[in-house]
């Protein structure tokens, strides 16, 4: 590597644990939203069930 060796090594060595971490955070988030989320849709779903129940009986009066 004439004689950068000692430079390049140390940069690649902290570039992959940079880029290590990176994936691994970014995959602790994407589990954390997808979680969030998914409580969300449930609250959806709910709520359209409560909304379809109150408009059938607005529908029977």
């Amino acid at each position: 590597m004439g004689g950068y060796g000692l430079f390049i090594w140390p940069c690649f060595a902290i570039s992959a644990f940079v880029l290590t971490a990176l994936y691994l955070r970014s995959r602790q988030r994407l589990k954390v939203i997808e979680q969030k989320l998914a409580v969300i849709e449930g609250r959806r779903q709910k709520g359209s069930r409560r909304n379809t129940s109150a408009q059938a009986r607005e529908s029977q009066t």
